[in-house]
């Protein structure tokens, strides 16, 4: 009898053991600028679905990843401007083998509806100086973009001209917020924040020579605990299905 009761109690808990769940998988911890924001809400699904594996996202400005990279936050990956990752893993904070995901230049938002010609030096000129407002990356806030609108201004000879009627921004989505309110008329940030919202008009890119292109990379954090789905991740990012998302975006790839 009670060998027939353990037999029973024995495929019991074996049968529970094989309906019991599988303990869930921390998601990868990924640390990024915001230029990424589009591709990653895009990639989140399929990603998940290729691998089994998921990952949360917390955005900033590149100064920002910066400091908290070097303030000990904790991290998996982290996804920023090319010279800023290879400082950070100088610096001892990320590995020193970065993989490169492609290039972003700067774009014009403007509200639904609106145009904004973008032909030339120099009727890019007129839109800033005609615009009632500007809203572009602050100078002083840590963005990869912000230093290089200043100088842009001036070899315009329109600096002054901008900065009275200028809103600065810490995020190219406060950028975006600012033109979807009616705050700003026209918004300067990487092309990807404008391409991926809904509420504002992607006009284009800021003409050339003008321009700004920027190399962004990725790398994973030092301490992280486990490497390979982060690894899994870049290797999905830089496959044909997170290409073939990152040049929607507007991205630059040149694999």
């Amino acid at each position: 009898m009670w060998t027939r009761v353990f037999v029973v109690l024995a495929s019991l808990t074996i049968s529970l053991a094989a309906h019991r769940p599988a303990m869930a998988q921390e998601p990868i911890r990924i640390l990024a600028t915001g230029v990424f924001a589009t591709t990653l809400r895009s990639l989140a699904e399929p990603f998940n679905a290729a691998s089994g594996h998921k990952y949360q996202v917390s955005l900033a400005n590149a100064g920002e990843v910066a400091a908290r990279v070097a303030a000990g936050e904790p991290a998996d990956l982290v996804m920023t401007s090319s010279a800023s990752i290879k400082t950070l893993a100088k610096q001892g904070f990320l590995v020193p083998n970065e993989v490169a995901v492609g290039k972003m230049r700067l774009g014009v938002a403007v509200p639904s509806g609106a145009a904004a010609d973008l032909t030339s030096p120099e009727a890019f000129r007129s839109l800033l100086l005609s615009a009632r407002s500007i809203a572009y990356i602050d100078p002083n806030g840590g963005g990869t973009s912000g230093p290089f609108f200043e100088k842009m201004l001036i070899s315009l000879g329109i600096a002054d001209n901008v900065h009275a009627k200028a809103i600065l921004c810490k995020t190219g989505i406060e950028v975006v917020q600012a033109v979807a309110s009616g705050k700003a008329a026209v918004g300067m940030t990487q092309a990807s924040e404008i391409v991926g919202a809904s509420e504002v008009k992607f006009a284009g890119y800021i003409p050339e020579p003008l321009n700004l292109t920027t190399a962004y990379s990725a790398s994973m954090m030092t301490g992280s605990k486990d490497s390979k789905p982060a690894a899994a991740f870049l290797e999905f990012i830089t496959g044909p299905v997170g290409s073939e998302r990152l040049r929607r975006a507007g991205w630059e790839i040149d694999r």
